[in-house]
């Protein structure tokens, strides 16, 4: 098949806009544990060991700002009033959930089901 000189392109294209689509950026799930681990089955998911108390906040926001991050989840989040109002006001700026993980220490399997 001879396909010099050939304008081809494949569809689904926004054939009104006369744009080409670009592919979405790839988007990143984190969890901040100590005990608690994703499956190994998940795609996208990045473990961190979860850091002290003190620098907790300062790294969500970090995560938070890259603009690759999709989700976060924290095993037994605690947060400061003011920590908590900046870091609700960039998730919302940057489509971005962080979720809590309650863990009870005391419980035999620390299993979390998803999806979320």
């Amino acid at each position: 098949m001879n396909t010099q000189g050939r304008n081809e392109f494949q569809l689904p294209l926004p054939l009104d806009s006369g744009v080409v689509p670009q592919p979405r950026p790839r988007s990143w799930r984190y969890l901040l544990a100590e005990t608690i681990g994703f499956s190994k089955d998940i795609e996208d998911g990045i473990r961190i060991q979860k850091p002290a108390r003190a620098k907790l906040a300062a790294w969500l926001i970090r995560l938070i700002q890259c603009g690759q991050c999709e989700t976060i989840y924290v095993e037994n989040l605690s947060l400061t009033k003011s920590e908590k109002k900046r870091i609700d006001a960039l998730c919302e700026s940057r489509s971005v959930s962080v979720i809590n993980i309650s863990v009870n220490r005391d419980g035999a399997k620390n299993i979390v089901v998803g999806p979320w």
